[in-house]
């Protein structure tokens, strides 16, 4: 029987390896104290302050010996625990991120590196092994100089594609020393059929898989063995898509990748309050700060939204048993803050049901490249070129002197956050 992978001549060959540095804040802060990071008793605290803060990362040590993980609470910490929590400083990530980046550069040139998120990257040593070896020796180089260097433990998934690369890494790097493994096309029965829920595949949450489940997919064997064009007509492209990942087949390029995030997805702020907001007043205030930062972005980046959603999470579950719900709407193409924060505060309004309240996001998307200025026939027009022309004083003043440079004074009031978070690096202390 033909399968995917019947013609070797068809299949992408590249030589990939997908790098994680492990339990990386933890490890930072390990690091920085002089500690081992895999047998140090540390964790990253959202807020130290607060018992209610959020575990943002565990060392390797305190996730085995204690079952602590990201989004522990504090409040369910025990005292003969006596793990080290110490707050986050995003500053010094992202200086150790850089650092570590650095080192992988010296092992492909630019093109062949892609730096995925703060603690992960790809790279392409395919042209690379005259110099260093095969790619057992890379990966062991790589683990070695950043080691020695930075203090940090890296975990190195291998493959053909990035897909079996990342796959590699999740799936086995990750789980045991040395910290290396190479998946390949030939143990794709053994492998990546083997992963035990759809989730655990790259590319597949929960929305896909439990389409997926719909279908009659409870695997990703079942995955592999599904009717493509059944998959290709219900999901579109996706699915297709999906179906060939199952087969380990990945075409990307890491010379050809696309920008972590594309404009193509919109933009997004949200936060985790400091505590469950209940005043309908203070929410709407945070809404309107988040609604103030998403549209700066869209201005940024000369673009505007057609679509805005808030989403909002709950202290507990409801009535329902939701921890969150989420509503949009479609507006006429703008990115003014004035615009977004009437669009907010209309989605809250019609949508709220006196949920207390401890997440709130605010998203645009539908995205496009502003033409010209389209009037509102509903608005005055004065009233809308004086907020296009306040927004760019705004802009102007913020890009030469900082956010907090210039904030409306609503921000001095009870329950907002967003001076507070002035001096924060991904949302947290730098």
């Amino acid at each position: 029987m033909s399968t995917p992978l019947s013609d070797p001549t068809k299949l992408p060959r590249h030589d990939v390896m997908c790098i994680d540095c492990k339990s990386f804040y933890a490890s930072c802060e390990a690091v920085a104290r002089g500690e081992d990071p895999l047998s140090a008793n540390i964790a990253v605290l959202s807020r130290e302050e607060s018992s209610g803060g959020l575990i943002l990362a565990a060392s390797p040590y305190t996730k085995q010996e204690y079952g602590v993980k990201l989004g522990t609470r504090k409040f369910e910490l025990k005292p003969a625990m006596d793990i080290n929590l110490v707050e986050p400083h995003m500053a010094r990530y992202i200086q150790k991120n850089y650092e570590i980046n650095l080192i992988y550069r010296q092992f492909t040139d630019d093109a062949h590196w892609f730096p995925y998120s703060i603690d992960e990257s790809f790279i392409d040593v395919g042209a690379s092994h005259k110099i260093f070896g095969s790619n057992f020796k890379i990966a062991q180089a790589i683990q070695k100089k950043v080691k020695a260097e930075t203090g940090i433990v890296t975990t190195v998934g291998m493959g053909e594609n990035p897909l079996l690369a990342k796959l590699a890494l999740d799936n086995a790097a990750k789980r045991k020393a040395p910290w290396i493994a190479r998946w390949t096309y030939a143990n794709v029965p053994e492998t990546i059929w083997k992963i035990p829920n759809l989730t655990d595949m790259w590319g597949i949450g929960n929305a896909y898989a439990n389409k997926l489940r719909s279908f009659g997919i409870y695997s990703v064997y079942d995955l592999a063995h599904a009717d493509v064009n059944m998959l290709k007509r219900r999901l579109g492209v996706m699915g297709e898509q999906l179906y060939y990942h199952a087969w380990g087949i990945d075409y990307s390029l890491l010379e050809r990748r696309y920008l972590p995030r594309s404009k193509s997805k919109g933009y997004g702020n949200s936060q985790v309050l400091m505590k469950d907001y209940t005043d309908s007043h203070e929410i709407e205030l945070v809404l309107r700060e988040i609604a103030d930062q998403v549209s700066t972005r869209l201005r940024k980046d000369n673009v505007e939204c057609e679509i805005v959603q808030i989403e909002i999470g709950f202290g507990e579950p409801d009535a329902k048993g939701r921890g969150h719900y989420s509503t949009q709407m479609h507006i006429q193409p703008t990115n003014s803050s004035r615009g977004l924060q009437n669009a907010v505060k209309y989605l809250f309004e019609k949508s709220w049901n006196k949920q207390m309240l401890r997440s709130l996001g605010v998203r645009a998307s539908k995205l496009s490249i502003p033409q010209a200025m389209q009037l509102d026939l509903f608005e005055d027009p004065d009233m809308q070129l004086q907020s296009m022309k306040l927004d760019t004083v705004i802009d102007k003043i913020r890009n030469r002197y900082g956010f907090k440079a210039l904030m409306r004074a609503s921000s001095l009031s009870e329950g907002a956050t967003a001076l507070a978070r002035t001096d924060l690096v991904g949302g947290h202390k730098a």
